[in-house]
């Protein structure tokens, strides 16, 4: 039998995730990110993948997503260049008000599966309203 009436569906996700997981990013404000990542019992080191380096908080590494004359198979060799470099570090993903978004050839959700690390998607504000689930670390 077909169904006439449309499907409610949300774009938003119903639930958060407690920790950033290997290819399934999260998404959160810097000032959330900041005060949940002093909450871990380690430090990972971050890199920023955002369009200018004055964008990174103190302490985050930074990682370019758009330069001038470089095609984005370029902005992604360096995201995989920076991946046989920092095996173990974390990826944010400026995605806040203002910021140019990341050059890439396919799409960005595609490029993020095969990063194979936490990655943190920072927004400008609520990240319950995003395309990823947000990160909220238990209480």
């Amino acid at each position: 039998m077909r169904r006439r009436d449309p499907l409610d569906l949300d774009r938003t996700w119903r639930h958060s995730v407690p920790m950033p997981m290997p290819n399934r990013p999260v998404c959160v404000t810097l000032d959330e990110a900041t005060e949940q990542l002093q909450r871990l019992g380690t430090n990972p080191r971050i890199f920023l993948w955002t369009d200018a380096e004055r964008r990174c908080p103190p302490g985050w590494g930074f990682i370019a997503s758009v330069r001038q004359g470089i095609p984005p198979e370029g902005i992604e060799a360096e995201l995989q260049a920076w991946m046989g470099q920092y095996p173990e570090a974390w990826l944010a993903v400026d995605m806040r008000d203002g910021v140019i978004t990341p050059s890439t050839l396919s799409s960005l959700d595609e490029v993020l599966s095969k990063v194979n690390r936490p990655i943190l998607v920072i927004v400008s504000h609520s990240s319950d309203n995003e395309n990823w689930p947000q990160w909220v670390f238990p209480e």
